[in-house]
């Protein structure tokens, strides 16, 4: 790795890494230098924080704590890792969250200073065990560094010192996705050794899987996507596939992965992948789907009697009732219908989650839902005065999947579309048959999707901004739902959207049986 390339490399990494970097001078505990990650964990600019001590990021009550953590780390060997758990840090707004901090001295121009490797782990205190991944160093990086070095050789210390003491397993490529660096963390987490698997293609030296033990291809992880498109591409654990690596033992975990494209003079000439073990993520979130599961279970039967016994007051089958008195039954009642509506709801998703929904397959007439959802809607429509198409092709009883979960589909499509369509609008359903399956299509010529929001429209929970202000009572389900039921019957989803000229959601689901065979 020649000079040039040694320093695209190495800023390339500092400044894409997921964990924060700071370097403190161990005499006067001032910071040298920090990356982007540790800036914006902290709220301070880089120029901020190169006129700032370790006493600046800390609660005063826990200063004497850290000093002490301080000290502990600076006393250790050069290139040894010594890590700080639960270390309270302050915000630049006085804020105070919580971080692992790895640290280890180095030795840059004949001075020492402290490295340390912040990571935020607020949101997994309550985890039985942190990940032990900050732990891992090179210990031998810095020991051959003397006076006579060159400064190429310095800077490839500097450059090796911050890669391998980084607490989540890192991977390099070349450009045609050979291994040419593992770190110690990533050997450990994989139980592959650095000369097992150095200079091997990626996609032969590690299996990746999905969820249900499925190869991954090649063109379609991170990595491979990174050198095709010049862009930094990040799995998450909150939308999208899963990924696992597949160890040595052929035991697997699965992994957060941001793969970064390496950029030199116009061209990528390799990628940095960097990704960490998400088991524990992936437990808690079970945890929460079950006690959504079960809390929605226990909320099914109150909210069902409380409608039996509205539409009974409002029918007045108990005893006539006044104008006023049926005004607020019905508005009982329609909060009702809401809350059934989303109990319904986070009984799909956790179901689906679970992996507990069953599947029934049976004929199912996609133009017949379809017409079904039109007409519960048609009150909202004529108020709205939309202009509503209908482009069916006779497929009865072509498709061959669940009638429930197809209507679940077609019902938050459609509704959003005249929702989210303004009076006098356009809204267009399209339905044909194909080689697989069927395909349909819902078109409207509403608010349409920011394109800030379009990577998160599928999560759990979000809503746009704009759809917050055309509807400000929904909860942001919908679409997560929807893809979740798409994705359970082996079909996709996909959108086409410009904020204020409308959106498209195309739909391709194939038949079961067909799907069964595969």
């Amino acid at each position: 790795m020649n000079s040039k390339i040694s320093a695209s490399f190495y800023k390339s990494f500092f400044d894409n890494a997921n964990d924060g970097i700071l370097l403190a001078d161990l005499k006067t505990k001032k910071f040298y230098i920090g990356n982007k990650a540790v800036c914006k964990m902290l709220g301070y600019s880089i120029k901020e924080i190169q006129n700032m001590s370790v006493m600046d990021i800390h609660p005063k009550k826990d200063l004497p704590y850290v000093i002490g953590q301080f000290e502990r780390q600076a006393a250790g060997k050069p290139g040894e890792s010594i890590l700080a758990g639960d270390m309270p840090t302050q915000r630049k707004d006085g804020s105070v969250f919580y971080t692992d901090i790895s640290a280890s001295r180095v030795k840059i121009d004949e001075k020492m200073y402290l490295m340390g490797i912040f990571r935020d782990i607020t949101n997994r205190r309550e985890m039985e065990q942190n990940l032990k991944d900050a732990k891992t160093a090179a210990s031998n990086v810095l020991e051959d560094l003397g006076i006579e070095k060159t400064k190429l050789e310095i800077a490839r210390a500097k450059e090796e010192a911050v890669l391998f003491s980084i607490g989540d397993g890192l991977l390099a490529t070349d450009e045609k996705g050979n291994i040419t660096l593992i770190n110690k963390t990533a050997e450990k987490l994989l139980g592959k050794k650095k000369e097992e698997i150095m200079g091997k293609v990626l996609s032969e030296a590690i299996i990746v899987e999905d969820e249900k033990g499925i190869p991954i291809p090649f063109e379609k992880r991170p990595v491979s996507m990174a050198l095709a498109t010049g862009i930094t591409t990040t799995t998450t654990t909150t939308a999208g596939p899963v990924y696992y690596y597949v160890r040595e033992d052929k035991t697997r975990f699965p992994v957060a992965i941001t793969a970064t494209p390496v950029i030199l003079d116009g061209k990528i000439i390799g990628t940095i992948e960097v990704f960490r073990d998400i088991t524990k993520e992936k437990e808690i979130d079970k945890a929460k789907t079950e006690f959504v599961s079960l809390a929605s279970h226990q909320l099914r039967t109150p909210t069902t009697a409380i409608n039996w016994y509205s539409e009974m007051l409002i029918g007045e089958e108990v005893g006539s009732l006044n104008e006023k008195q049926k005004e607020y039954l019905k508005e009982i009642h329609y909060g009702n219908q809401r809350m059934i509506g989303l109990v319904d709801s986070l009984l799909s998703i956790s179901r689906i989650e679970l992996g507990t929904i069953a599947i029934q397959s049976g004929p199912v007439n996609l133009a017949m839902i379809s017409d079904d959802i039109l007409k519960e809607l048609q009150t909202q429509i004529n108020k709205k005065e939309l202009e509503v198409k209908r482009e069916y092709e006779n497929i009865a009883p072509a498709l061959e999947s669940d009638y429930k979960l197809i209507r679940i589909i077609l019902q938050n499509l459609i509704s959003n579309a005249v929702e989210y369509t303004p009076p006098k609008g356009k809204i267009s359903i399209g339905i044909k048959k194909t080689d697989a399956g069927a395909h349909f299509e819902v078109a409207d010529s509403g608010c349409g999707i920011p394109q800030n929001a379009q990577s998160k429209i599928y999560t759990k929970f979000f809503r746009a901004d704009n759809a917050s202000s055309v509807k400000s009572d929904g909860n942001g389900l919908g679409l997560y739902l929807t893809k979740s039921v798409v994705e359970a019957l082996d079909g996709t989803i996909s959108f086409k959207s410009k904020e204020g000229e409308g959106t498209v959601f195309s739909v391709d689901i194939p038949n079961r049986n067909t799907a069964k065979k595969n």
